[in-house]
């Protein structure tokens, strides 16, 4: 999609409703006035909608229900105009795909989201059930040019900034089950999957991906989802726009990977953390291969360990494993 298609609809949404002529669209992409009119039909067939007026212009009318990479574009904007959008109608892993990307080149920071995923990844290996309904899997590329350490807090410190977007839209209690899953009232509806390639001193690139629940209903989940996940719109009883919302997220990873750059996300993640902690003081049991510990969540360490308190008055400071909370 040309360039062209995104300042056009950059024009529109900063008209707020209002109407735009043909001859200011003429000059902002550098054609013209006749030729405005084809841009137009383009654009409606993908699923915006348009009012013209003699002497007036155009207003937008109508956007895209479905993911649509020129409104994500136009809407990157501020601390997110670096990134560069990339929408697939399928693709077996976005976060495979994002890897490729680097691989081959691609710069970076880049967001890559998929209607579809045939082979979406979770933690550990396990599969990521991801259908084609409005829900939204998306990995974002970075080459950070930052060191190892700087990368231990990555995964937590993008999840209460995910939490806090998702919140402010969809007026949900969105919160952070450590070390990389978003739940609402109990239940899962996002999981973040953080992938980096490293040298001795330095992180090479960074992959972070998202998949997250949003307009799905629940009914085409397998049964033992059903009881354990939940979405946006089951948790809130209402439908979300998906563009706006993927814009939103990135626009909101775009400032938490500027802290993370220059270290004041460890301040700010200290501070914030436990208001996004959704196993602060619940009993729970860390499974890691073989063994199985228990005790209380006490929140997290400046390295992002998960701190439990044993029966017996010890701490233990949980790197890894499987979280669960015991009733």
């Amino acid at each position: 999609m040309s360039d062209s298609n995104v300042l056009i609809i950059r024009e529109f949404l900063a008209a707020d409703g209002d109407f735009v002529s043909g001859s200011e669209l003429a000059e902002l992409i550098g054609v013209s006035r006749v030729s405005v009119w084809s841009y137009m039909e383009k654009l409606k067939a993908q699923g915006f909608d348009f009012e013209a007026v003699r002497s007036k212009g155009y207003r937008l009318t109508k956007v895209p229900e479905e993911l649509n990479q020129p409104l994500i574009q136009a809407r990157l904007q501020h601390a997110a105009d670096k990134f560069k959008a990339i929408v697939l109608d399928e693709v077996d892993s976005t976060n495979s795909e994002a890897e490729r990307l680097i691989a081959n080149g691609e710069n970076t920071p880049f967001v890559v989201i998929s209607r579809l995923q045939t082979i979406g990844r979770g933690r550990l290996g396990r599969a990521w059930h991801s259908p084609q309904n409005g829900n939204l899997y998306a990995s974002f590329g970075f080459r950070p040019q930052i060191s190892p350490t700087q990368m231990s807090l990555f995964t937590l410190w993008m999840g209460i900034n995910i939490c806090e977007c998702i919140n402010s839209i969809c007026r949900v209690n969105c919160q952070v089950k450590w070390p990389n899953d978003l739940h609402i009232e109990g239940k899962k509806v996002a999981g973040i999957l953080t992938e980096a390639r490293m040298e001795a001193d330095q992180v090479l690139s960074a992959v972070l991906g998202l998949g997250l629940n949003v307009n799905s209903d629940g009914s085409d989940w397998p049964e033992e989802l059903k009881q354990i996940a939940t979405s946006l719109r089951q948790s809130s009883g209402q439908s979300f726009d998906i563009n706006k919302l993927v814009s939103a997220i990135t626009g909101r990873i775009a400032i938490a990977y500027k802290q993370l750059a220059d270290g004041s996300h460890r301040a700010a993640l200290k501070e914030r953390w436990p208001r996004y902690d959704t196993l602060a003081g619940k009993s729970i049991r860390l499974i890691q291969g073989d063994s199985r510990i228990s005790g209380v969540a006490s929140g997290i360490d400046n390295s992002g360990a998960l701190i439990i308190e044993k029966e017996d008055g010890s701490r233990f400071l949980a790197r890894a494993g499987e979280v669960t909370i015991e009733k």
